[in-house]
């Protein structure tokens, strides 16, 4: 295993620093209660750049009728400055819908917006039901046409779960969306949608006689008692056995049956949408008279054989299909969290379970496919190590990316895990994990700990903890990290992450160059209120009339209480260029060196010089102007993570200047404007 740090936190050149936007927020639409942001790993937020969409999915607006179980999904085509809408389809009088995600593509592949669709998934509930009952899965037209609706019962699925993370599309249009098992945790399960333009054609609402005869040699047998399991034949559109010269032998008719399934009184139990082939058997004679068997396709419609079958057809319709598939992480002993991710083919994928091992350790279980999920296999790598900790604790949140190289990310809050010493350490990592082995990639440190239920800053009684989401462009070849922390230069230290700001960081998997961890909020009108935030797992290339990769998200306000109406706004903003990542040799270098950056750049009356550091160490920052004239200089001792200096340059000369941050082994120079 081979254990890299990222030491270098954040460098970012002058001349690049004031090419971003103005972080503003712009508001979405609300929800009927707070409840619908709550966890972090739904994916209620996705960008679609082939269709040029950024779309949101949440319970609906507060001001519509219908209650909290209708979804929306809210969507813009200009950069999040405006949003339009469309309902899913639902009766909130006897089914409550809860934690969406949900995502646009166009299913017919031609990414055209006029036939794109939202889909959509999540756990539900209803009003006779004192629990979760099973899951939704819809797909509906953007003009509210043409929609699917799909409820799957816990009762009726061979895998029942709660079903709301990690909702992701490949190129293919394959959606893919992850739950767990309630009750024990043990097993993941993963739910897999297609689409089907015609319709998958299904029978429901078997009603069988107590008795069925068997046709054979030309005639009706005696009725006989059904019983479970058998086999059940019946007439269809005529399919009879041939001659080899055309003619039909009358003595014999085809066999057209179905293996029955659990049988319940009268009633056939079929799962629910579930394709059932109908056989439809018959024999043609060869030019030899020898007979073979040949198979047509199933018929949409039937004869019925009077006393044998009393049954309905139902005729499927465009949507999308979803099929199951249950992981479970051998060693697992108790669960905390779970992701998933996919790469842009969508054969390449990621299945991550967190949780202790038969050690008492936290760490990840990590499963494997590259046939799209049809297999699936259990990684071995031991994630106990990692450069700097006692029994490093995966915990605290976790979302996964999938590169163009095929390798996943996880981005992750890890910590000490040592009882005997308090949980100190706590950072934010991107563990780098293929079939060959694993790295830990150090991205920066997290200033506060999570809010829990019982602190006196939850919101309504409500804690939440740093929202650490995961990103990638559309091929995979950068991927992004973001995250709330508290900017304690500005607040001051605390314990709790009371007032959120937003960072973000990210690296080109490519070339190894990365950003600096920037936070997006810091002295704007979001500074520390940036609550409920979801990131989009693909980024925007397309959007904000800048050329970069734009991170969707959106963020949350309560209302007066947790069972009022909530707003949901974008934070429009949050952008790296392509001349951001400019960090060379990302996890290669000194864990004692150190990441500046200079803010506002050019500078009137002040600048900012930001100082990230791995370990705390004295530093010396010093500014000459183009003379080599010295004009400031400090040394301070200054702790692990973000440290800032402000300089008063109002009465310095316009020019341009040279700042050099430098310890006992790194040193680094960097040039401030002045105007």
């Amino acid at each position: 295993m081979k254990k890299q740090l990222l030491s270098v936190f954040a460098v970012i050149f002058a001349f690049t620093s004031f090419a971003q936007e103005e972080v503003t927020k712009i508001l979405i639409g609300s929800s009927y209660n707070m409840y619908s942001v709550l966890s972090p790993s739904t994916n209620p937020v996705h960008a679609n750049n082939a269709l040029g969409t950024i779309s949101f999915t949440h319970r609906q607006n507060s001001n519509l009728p219908g209650g909290s179980g209708v979804i929306q999904t809210s969507w813009s085509t200009d950069g999040g400055l405006t949003w339009d809408y469309v309902l899913q389809p639902t009766n909130d009088e006897t089914q409550f819908n809860r934690y969406p995600s949900g995502l646009i593509l166009d299913p017919s592949g031609n990414n055209d917006l006029s036939s794109a669709h939202t889909i959509l998934a999540g756990p539900t509930t209803s009003a006779a039901a004192s629990g979760w009952v099973g899951n939704y899965f819809y797909n509906i037209a953007l003009d509210g046409s043409g929609g699917r609706e799909f409820n799957l019962n816990d009762s009726d699925s061979q895998f029942p779960s709660f079903t709301r993370n990690s909702m992701m599309a490949d190129k293919n249009n394959i959606v893919r969306v992850l739950g767990y098992d309630g009750d024990t945790g043990s097993e993941l399960v993963l739910t897999t949608g297609e689409y089907n333009p015609n319709g998958e054609n299904y029978y429901t609402d078997f009603v069988y006689s107590t008795s069925i005869s068997y046709f054979s040699n030309g005639e009706w047998g005696t009725p006989s008692g059904l019983g479970q399991g058998d086999t059940i034949f019946y007439m269809n559109n005529p399919n009879p056995d041939m001659y080899y010269d055309g003619t039909v032998d009358e003595l014999y008719t085809n066999d057209i049956h179905i293996i029955s399934y659990e049988m319940q009184g009268d009633t056939l139990l079929v799962p629910v949408d579930t394709m059932v082939v109908w056989n439809n058997v018959a024999y043609h004679q060869d030019e030899t008279e020898a007979w073979n068997a040949v198979t047509s396709e199933y018929d949409s419609f039937y004869v019925e054989m009077t006393g044998a079958i009393d049954s309905t057809y139902i005729e499927g319709i465009p949507g999308y299909y979803w099929t199951q598939k249950g992981l479970t992480s051998d060693g697992l002993v108790e669960f905390y969290d779970y992701s998933m991710a996919f790469n842009q083919d969508g054969d390449i994928g990621y299945v991550v379970h967190q949780g202790t091992d038969a050690n008492g350790q936290i760490v990840p279980f990590v499963h494997y496919t590259m046939d799209g999920g049809a297999n699936w296999m259990q990684m071995s790598h031991d994630f106990s190590a990692i450069d700097g900790y006692t029994l490093p604790a995966y915990n605290g949140g976790i979302d996964c990316a999938v590169d163009m190289n095929g390798d996943l990310h996880m981005i992750s809050s890890i910590f000490e895990a040592d009882e005997s010493i308090e949980e100190v350490n706590r950072k934010v990592y991107d563990i780098v994990v293929n079939m060959s082995g694993w790295s830990a990639h150090w991205i920066a440190d997290i200033n506060t700990e999570r809010v829990l239920d019982t602190d006196p800053m939850a919101i309504y009684g409500i804690g939440y903890n740093h929202r650490i989401q995961a990103a990638r462009n559309t091929d995979g070849s950068k991927v992004f990290a973001v995250w709330t922390d508290v900017n304690i230069e500005e607040f001051g230290e605390m314990e709790k992450l009371e007032y959120p700001d937003i960072y973000a960081f990210g690296k080109d998997v490519q070339t190894g160059m990365a950003t600096g961890v920037t936070n997006f909020t810091k002295w704007t009108s979001l500074e520390g209120s940036n609550f409920w935030m979801f990131t989009s797992p693909i980024v925007s290339e397309t959007t904000g009339g800048m050329d970069g990769y734009h991170l969707p998200t959106t963020i949350s306000e309560a209302g007066p209480s947790e069972l009022e109406a909530m707003e949901h706004f974008y934070v429009k903003g949050i952008h790296f260029s392509e001349q951001d990542f400019s960090i060379e040799n990302f996890g290669l270098q000194s864990a004692n060196s150190i990441g500046v950056d200079a803010y506002p750049n050019p500078a009137n009356s002040f600048a900012n010089i930001e100082i990230s550091l791995e370990n705390s160490a004295d530093v010396v920052v010093t500014l000459v102007n183009t003379l080599g004239q010295e004009v400031y200089s400090s040394t301070n001792n200054f702790k692990s993570g973000i440290n800032t200096i402000t300089l008063e340059v109002k009465n310095f000369e316009a020019g341009m200047y040279f700042y050099t941050v430098s310890t006992e082994n790194f040193s680094t120079t960097k040039r401030l404007i002045i105007k």
